[in-house]
Protein backbone atom coordinates (compact mmCIF):
# COMPACT_ATOMS: atom_id res chain seq x y z
CA UNK A 1 0.00 0.00 0.00
CA UNK A 2 1.13 3.33 -0.69
CA UNK A 3 2.74 5.49 2.09
CA UNK A 4 0.01 8.45 1.11
CA UNK A 5 -3.20 5.38 1.80
CA UNK A 6 -1.25 4.64 4.81
CA UNK A 7 -1.12 7.86 6.42
CA UNK A 8 -4.98 8.52 5.13
CA UNK A 9 -6.29 5.44 6.86
CA UNK A 10 -4.70 6.44 9.90
CA UNK A 11 -5.55 9.77 9.87
CA UNK A 12 -9.60 8.30 9.85
CA UNK A 13 -8.47 5.88 12.41
CA UNK A 14 -7.45 8.23 14.91
CA UNK A 15 -10.41 10.43 13.76
CA UNK A 16 -13.15 7.37 14.63
CA UNK A 17 -10.68 6.35 17.99
CA UNK A 18 -11.28 10.39 19.08
CA UNK A 19 -14.94 10.03 18.02
CA UNK A 20 -15.12 7.16 20.54
CA UNK A 21 -13.44 9.12 23.14
CA UNK A 22 -15.54 11.88 23.17
CA UNK A 23 -18.45 10.42 22.78
CA UNK A 24 -20.83 7.81 24.54
CA UNK A 25 -23.59 7.51 21.37
CA UNK A 26 -22.49 4.81 18.74
CA UNK A 27 -24.40 6.40 15.96
CA UNK A 28 -21.96 9.05 16.14
CA UNK A 29 -18.86 6.75 16.02
CA UNK A 30 -21.10 4.38 13.18
CA UNK A 31 -22.24 8.01 11.16
CA UNK A 32 -18.48 9.06 10.81
CA UNK A 33 -17.39 5.70 9.60
CA UNK A 34 -19.94 5.67 6.73
CA UNK A 35 -19.40 8.27 5.70
CA UNK A 36 -15.64 8.95 5.52
CA UNK A 37 -14.96 4.96 3.85
CA UNK A 38 -16.48 5.83 0.55
CA UNK A 39 -14.12 8.91 0.32
CA UNK A 40 -10.95 7.23 1.50
CA UNK A 41 -11.59 3.51 0.30
CA UNK A 42 -12.85 4.34 -3.55
CA UNK A 43 -16.23 2.90 -2.72
CA UNK A 44 -19.17 4.19 -3.17
CA UNK A 45 -21.49 3.35 0.00
CA UNK A 46 -21.31 2.17 3.83
CA UNK A 47 -23.64 0.31 5.91
CA UNK A 48 -23.37 -1.14 9.43
CA UNK A 49 -25.72 -3.37 11.02
CA UNK A 50 -26.15 -4.59 13.87
CA UNK A 51 -27.83 -7.82 15.47
CA UNK A 52 -30.85 -7.24 17.51
CA UNK A 53 -31.70 -8.21 21.20
CA UNK A 54 -32.57 -11.96 19.76
CA UNK A 55 -29.16 -12.10 17.99
CA UNK A 56 -31.20 -13.36 14.67
CA UNK A 57 -32.20 -10.43 13.05
CA UNK A 58 -29.91 -7.74 12.01
CA UNK A 59 -30.85 -4.04 12.34
CA UNK A 60 -29.50 -1.17 10.01
CA UNK A 61 -27.73 1.47 12.24
CA UNK A 62 -26.13 3.29 9.69
CA UNK A 63 -25.69 3.75 5.75
CA UNK A 64 -24.34 6.28 3.41
CA UNK A 65 -24.25 6.41 -0.58
CA UNK A 66 -27.66 4.07 -0.87
CA UNK A 67 -31.22 4.72 -1.88
CA UNK A 68 -34.25 4.36 0.84
CA UNK A 69 -35.58 1.79 -1.82
CA UNK A 70 -32.22 0.05 -1.46
CA UNK A 71 -31.69 -0.19 1.90
CA UNK A 72 -35.82 -1.42 2.73
CA UNK A 73 -35.75 -4.42 0.09
CA UNK A 74 -36.04 -6.70 3.05
CA UNK A 75 -34.02 -8.40 5.67
CA UNK A 76 -30.22 -10.31 4.27
CA UNK A 77 -29.82 -12.32 7.58
CA UNK A 78 -30.10 -15.34 5.37
CA UNK A 79 -27.70 -14.37 2.41
CA UNK A 80 -24.79 -16.98 2.85
CA UNK A 81 -22.04 -14.18 2.58
CA UNK A 82 -23.77 -12.65 5.84
CA UNK A 83 -23.87 -15.82 7.21
CA UNK A 84 -20.29 -16.44 6.98
CA UNK A 85 -19.41 -12.81 8.48
CA UNK A 86 -21.20 -13.28 11.20
CA UNK A 87 -19.16 -16.49 12.10
CA UNK A 88 -16.49 -13.98 12.28
CA UNK A 89 -14.81 -14.18 8.30
CA UNK A 90 -14.63 -11.08 6.17
CA UNK A 91 -16.11 -11.96 2.46
CA UNK A 92 -15.61 -10.51 -0.93
CA UNK A 93 -18.30 -10.71 -3.31
CA UNK A 94 -17.37 -9.41 -7.14
CA UNK A 95 -20.44 -9.72 -9.28
CA UNK A 96 -23.41 -9.39 -6.94
CA UNK A 97 -26.28 -8.79 -8.86
CA UNK A 98 -25.21 -12.42 -10.45
CA UNK A 99 -24.04 -13.88 -7.24
CA UNK A 100 -26.17 -16.59 -6.27
CA UNK A 101 -25.50 -16.28 -2.73
CA UNK A 102 -27.36 -12.35 -3.25
CA UNK A 103 -31.05 -12.72 -1.68
CA UNK A 104 -32.25 -9.90 -4.02
CA UNK A 105 -30.54 -10.03 -7.30
CA UNK A 106 -33.26 -7.40 -9.05
CA UNK A 107 -33.16 -5.06 -6.30
CA UNK A 108 -28.68 -5.15 -5.96
CA UNK A 109 -28.84 -4.84 -10.07
CA UNK A 110 -31.01 -1.08 -9.97
CA UNK A 111 -29.55 0.05 -7.56
CA UNK A 112 -26.12 -0.37 -9.58
CA UNK A 113 -23.75 -1.95 -6.90
CA UNK A 114 -21.15 -4.54 -8.33
CA UNK A 115 -18.81 -5.51 -5.82
CA UNK A 116 -19.30 -5.91 -1.74
CA UNK A 117 -17.46 -6.29 1.01
CA UNK A 118 -18.41 -7.58 4.34
CA UNK A 119 -16.26 -7.78 7.54
CA UNK A 120 -17.73 -9.05 11.03
CA UNK A 121 -18.50 -6.69 14.27
CA UNK A 122 -17.23 -8.17 17.03
CA UNK A 123 -17.86 -7.25 20.53
CA UNK A 124 -16.61 -8.99 23.73
CA UNK A 125 -15.32 -11.82 21.77
CA UNK A 126 -18.71 -12.31 19.84
CA UNK A 127 -20.17 -11.39 16.78
CA UNK A 128 -22.72 -8.68 17.00
CA UNK A 129 -22.88 -7.33 13.29
CA UNK A 130 -21.73 -6.34 9.94
CA UNK A 131 -19.80 -3.65 8.28
CA UNK A 132 -20.58 -3.36 4.62
CA UNK A 133 -18.86 -1.55 1.58
CA UNK A 134 -20.26 -1.34 -1.66
CA UNK A 135 -18.99 0.29 -5.15
CA UNK A 136 -20.77 0.60 -8.70
CA UNK A 137 -18.09 -0.31 -10.57
CA UNK A 138 -16.12 -3.88 -10.42
CA UNK A 139 -13.60 -3.95 -7.93
CA UNK A 140 -11.21 -6.16 -6.01
CA UNK A 141 -10.05 -5.42 -2.34
CA UNK A 142 -6.48 -6.13 -1.12
CA UNK A 143 -5.91 -7.86 2.38
CA UNK A 144 -4.59 -4.14 3.05
CA UNK A 145 -8.02 -2.84 2.65
CA UNK A 146 -9.55 -5.88 4.30
CA UNK A 147 -7.61 -5.11 6.95
CA UNK A 148 -8.66 -1.31 7.70
CA UNK A 149 -12.16 -1.89 7.32
CA UNK A 150 -11.80 -4.94 9.96
CA UNK A 151 -10.24 -2.45 12.31
CA UNK A 152 -12.91 0.15 12.11
CA UNK A 153 -15.57 -2.58 12.50
CA UNK A 154 -13.24 -3.52 15.63
CA UNK A 155 -14.12 0.45 16.34
CA UNK A 156 -17.52 -0.45 16.29
CA UNK A 157 -17.49 -2.88 18.36
CA UNK A 158 -15.74 -0.80 21.00
CA UNK A 159 -18.25 2.13 20.41
CA UNK A 160 -21.00 0.05 21.52
CA UNK A 161 -19.12 -1.98 24.24
CA UNK A 162 -18.38 1.81 25.76
CA UNK A 163 -21.95 2.84 25.44
CA UNK A 164 -23.28 -0.20 26.79
CA UNK A 165 -21.51 -0.01 30.16
CA UNK A 166 -22.11 3.37 30.04
CA UNK A 167 -26.31 2.58 29.94
CA UNK A 168 -25.93 -0.10 32.62
CA UNK A 169 -24.07 2.24 35.19
CA UNK A 170 -26.83 4.71 34.82
CA UNK A 171 -29.03 1.83 34.86
CA UNK A 172 -27.83 0.40 37.91
CA UNK A 173 -27.68 4.17 39.62
CA UNK A 174 -31.08 4.46 38.60
CA UNK A 175 -32.41 0.97 39.83
CA UNK A 176 -30.78 1.72 43.07
CA UNK A 177 -33.00 5.21 43.49
CA UNK A 178 -35.76 2.82 43.25
CA UNK A 179 -34.77 0.65 45.71
CA UNK A 180 -33.89 3.15 47.93
CA UNK A 181 -37.19 4.99 47.35
CA UNK A 182 -39.38 1.88 48.16
CA UNK A 183 -37.37 1.33 51.27
CA UNK A 184 -38.17 4.59 52.66
CA UNK A 185 -41.83 4.25 51.59
CA UNK A 186 -42.06 0.70 53.45
CA UNK A 187 -40.24 2.36 56.70
CA UNK A 188 -42.59 4.94 57.02
CA UNK A 189 -46.19 3.18 56.47
CA UNK A 190 -47.97 0.35 57.22
CA UNK A 191 -50.77 1.03 54.15
CA UNK A 192 -49.69 -1.97 52.07
CA UNK A 193 -51.61 -0.07 49.01
CA UNK A 194 -49.27 2.94 48.70
CA UNK A 195 -45.97 0.99 48.97
CA UNK A 196 -48.07 -1.20 46.33
CA UNK A 197 -48.73 1.32 43.62
CA UNK A 198 -45.74 3.23 44.53
CA UNK A 199 -44.05 0.28 42.87
CA UNK A 200 -46.23 -0.06 40.00
CA UNK A 201 -45.85 2.94 39.56
CA UNK A 202 -42.19 4.15 39.09
CA UNK A 203 -41.51 1.20 37.36
CA UNK A 204 -42.14 1.72 33.97
CA UNK A 205 -40.31 5.24 34.13
CA UNK A 206 -37.14 3.75 35.23
CA UNK A 207 -37.08 0.71 33.43
CA UNK A 208 -39.00 1.93 30.14
CA UNK A 209 -42.36 -0.15 30.65
CA UNK A 210 -45.60 0.15 29.24
CA UNK A 211 -47.38 -0.78 32.85
CA UNK A 212 -46.81 -3.20 35.62
CA UNK A 213 -48.83 -5.13 38.22
CA UNK A 214 -49.06 -6.93 41.52
CA UNK A 215 -51.16 -10.03 42.10
CA UNK A 216 -51.08 -11.82 45.55
CA UNK A 217 -52.38 -15.28 46.60
CA UNK A 218 -55.50 -15.01 47.62
CA UNK A 219 -56.55 -18.31 50.61
CA UNK A 220 -58.38 -20.64 50.69
CA UNK A 221 -58.40 -21.61 46.58
CA UNK A 222 -54.95 -19.62 46.13
CA UNK A 223 -55.98 -17.83 43.05
CA UNK A 224 -54.65 -14.46 41.93
CA UNK A 225 -55.76 -11.16 42.99
CA UNK A 226 -54.72 -8.11 41.34
CA UNK A 227 -53.85 -5.66 43.92
CA UNK A 228 -52.03 -2.97 42.13
CA UNK A 229 -51.55 -1.62 38.48
CA UNK A 230 -50.37 0.67 36.21
CA UNK A 231 -50.58 1.77 32.48
CA UNK A 232 -53.35 -0.83 31.76
CA UNK A 233 -56.82 -0.35 30.66
CA UNK A 234 -59.32 -1.82 32.92
CA UNK A 235 -60.87 -3.53 29.90
CA UNK A 236 -57.37 -5.90 29.58
CA UNK A 237 -57.11 -6.08 33.34
CA UNK A 238 -60.16 -7.64 33.37
CA UNK A 239 -59.39 -10.26 30.59
CA UNK A 240 -59.81 -13.05 32.73
CA UNK A 241 -57.43 -15.29 35.10
CA UNK A 242 -53.77 -15.77 35.16
CA UNK A 243 -53.90 -18.64 37.07
CA UNK A 244 -53.70 -21.23 34.11
CA UNK A 245 -51.06 -19.69 32.47
CA UNK A 246 -48.04 -21.14 31.88
CA UNK A 247 -45.95 -17.94 32.68
CA UNK A 248 -47.92 -18.48 36.17
CA UNK A 249 -46.86 -22.04 36.93
CA UNK A 250 -43.06 -21.40 36.56
CA UNK A 251 -43.22 -18.10 38.72
CA UNK A 252 -45.19 -19.98 41.33
CA UNK A 253 -42.25 -22.35 41.00
CA UNK A 254 -40.08 -19.88 42.03
CA UNK A 255 -38.86 -19.09 38.05
CA UNK A 256 -38.73 -15.32 37.21
CA UNK A 257 -40.17 -16.05 33.36
CA UNK A 258 -39.26 -13.86 30.06
CA UNK A 259 -41.77 -13.88 27.81
CA UNK A 260 -40.41 -11.60 24.75
CA UNK A 261 -43.62 -11.37 22.82
CA UNK A 262 -47.06 -11.92 24.71
CA UNK A 263 -48.90 -11.91 21.64
CA UNK A 264 -47.98 -15.37 20.58
CA UNK A 265 -45.86 -17.05 23.14
CA UNK A 266 -46.83 -20.34 24.74
CA UNK A 267 -46.46 -19.05 28.19
CA UNK A 268 -49.39 -17.09 27.79
CA UNK A 269 -53.10 -17.51 27.04
CA UNK A 270 -54.69 -13.84 25.85
CA UNK A 271 -52.78 -13.40 22.87
CA UNK A 272 -55.54 -11.34 21.43
CA UNK A 273 -56.22 -9.08 24.29
CA UNK A 274 -52.08 -8.14 24.40
CA UNK A 275 -52.01 -7.19 20.71
CA UNK A 276 -54.77 -5.28 21.24
CA UNK A 277 -53.56 -3.68 24.76
CA UNK A 278 -50.00 -3.28 23.10
CA UNK A 279 -48.36 -5.49 25.28
CA UNK A 280 -45.16 -7.49 23.87
CA UNK A 281 -42.29 -8.52 26.37
CA UNK A 282 -43.27 -9.36 29.71
CA UNK A 283 -41.10 -10.26 32.68
CA UNK A 284 -43.20 -11.88 35.28
CA UNK A 285 -41.14 -12.49 39.22
CA UNK A 286 -42.57 -14.19 42.16
CA UNK A 287 -43.00 -12.92 45.47
CA UNK A 288 -41.82 -14.32 48.50
CA UNK A 289 -42.58 -13.46 52.54
CA UNK A 290 -40.19 -15.81 54.23
CA UNK A 291 -39.41 -18.78 51.78
CA UNK A 292 -43.06 -18.89 50.90
CA UNK A 293 -44.61 -17.08 47.35
CA UNK A 294 -47.28 -15.26 47.89
CA UNK A 295 -47.78 -12.93 44.63
CA UNK A 296 -46.60 -11.84 41.43
CA UNK A 297 -45.05 -8.89 40.18
CA UNK A 298 -45.30 -8.07 36.50
CA UNK A 299 -43.66 -5.98 33.93
CA UNK A 300 -44.92 -5.47 30.13
CA UNK A 301 -43.47 -3.57 27.67
CA UNK A 302 -45.00 -2.15 24.53
CA UNK A 303 -42.27 -3.72 22.20
CA UNK A 304 -40.61 -7.42 21.90
CA UNK A 305 -38.08 -7.33 24.82
CA UNK A 306 -35.61 -9.48 25.61
CA UNK A 307 -35.15 -8.53 29.25
CA UNK A 308 -31.59 -8.17 30.80
CA UNK A 309 -29.64 -9.73 33.77
CA UNK A 310 -29.66 -6.42 35.62
CA UNK A 311 -33.51 -6.33 34.47
CA UNK A 312 -34.31 -9.22 36.50
CA UNK A 313 -32.11 -8.73 38.99
CA UNK A 314 -33.83 -5.32 40.14
CA UNK A 315 -37.29 -6.78 39.71
CA UNK A 316 -36.62 -9.35 41.68
CA UNK A 317 -35.21 -7.26 44.72
CA UNK A 318 -38.26 -5.08 43.66
CA UNK A 319 -40.72 -8.04 44.49
CA UNK A 320 -38.76 -8.59 47.55
CA UNK A 321 -39.46 -4.97 48.98
CA UNK A 322 -42.77 -5.84 47.80
CA UNK A 323 -43.12 -8.89 49.68
CA UNK A 324 -41.58 -6.90 53.01
CA UNK A 325 -44.23 -4.76 52.44
CA UNK A 326 -46.62 -7.15 52.72
CA UNK A 327 -45.26 -8.94 55.93
CA UNK A 328 -44.69 -5.62 57.13
CA UNK A 329 -48.63 -4.72 56.77
CA UNK A 330 -49.92 -8.26 58.01
CA UNK A 331 -47.37 -7.88 61.29
CA UNK A 332 -48.76 -4.55 61.87
CA UNK A 333 -52.94 -5.32 62.09
CA UNK A 334 -52.12 -8.96 63.95
CA UNK A 335 -50.66 -6.11 66.55
CA UNK A 336 -53.63 -4.19 66.20
CA UNK A 337 -56.17 -7.36 66.82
Amino acid sequence: MPAGRKTEFLDLFIQVVKAITSSLEPDEVFGLITRKIPELMDVDATTIRLLDASGKNLVLRAAHGLSDEYLNRGAIDTEEPIFKALKGEPMVIEDAAKDPRIKYPEATQKEGIQSILVVPIPIRGNISGILRLLTKRPRSFSQDEIDFAAALADQCGIAIENARVFKEQQTQLNYFKVIHEIGKTIGASYELDKTLNLIVSRLPAVMNLKAATIRLIEEPKGALALKAAYGLSREYLERGPLDEELATYYVREGDPVIIPDATRDIHTIYHKEAESEGVRGILAVPIFVREEIIGILRLLSAEVRYFSDADINFAMAVAEQAGLAVQRAVDYHKLKA
